[in-house]
């Protein structure tokens, strides 16, 4: 019962200390977006196809409004699995339009040997439907809300 007694009168203590710590990970916008980045590279893994496909154009609509926030260039690799290894051609097409939205140098070379002029063109259709998909819904929850 002593030991109990003590754990609790420790943990007690030791609550604000943790707290704050917390409150300051929560306020720090880098380690914010580091968390996001992990986020998605975690549902890009997903063994459900409707998390991976839905977690494609979240990336796509977030890399293109916070460009200079989030890097998802180290996922390159990942999306490059996603690209070759999927078994539906829609999230390929999404897989290469993330990828040209992230760009880079890495990027950029892969996307010269392993992707057509066909595909350049649906990826340009993909990103505006993805876009406007996004920006359609949240103007009408906008305009609701």
């Amino acid at each position: 019962m002593k030991l109990f007694f003590a754990f609790c009168l420790t943990a007690l203590f030791a609550l604000p200390v943790f707290s704050q710590n917390v409150a300051s990970v929560i306020h720090d916008e880098t380690i914010r977006w580091n968390l996001a980045t992990a986020q998605i590279e975690t549902s890009l893994d997903s063994d459900y196809q409707s998390v991976r496909e839905q977690t494609l154009k979240n990336a796509i609509v977030i890399v293109t409004l916070y460009r200079d926030k989030i890097d998802l260039s180290d996922e390159g690799s990942l999306l490059r699995k996603v690209y070759e290894e999927a078994e539906s051609v829609h999230h390929r097409k999404l897989a290469l339009a993330l990828l040209y939205t992230i760009g880079g140098d890495r990027v950029q070379q892969y996307l010269d040997l392993n992707s057509t002029e066909a595909e350049s063109e649906q990826v340009r259709i993909t990103l505006a439907s993805v876009l406007n998909d996004y920006f359609t819904h949240y103007h009408t929850s906008a305009d609701v809300g």
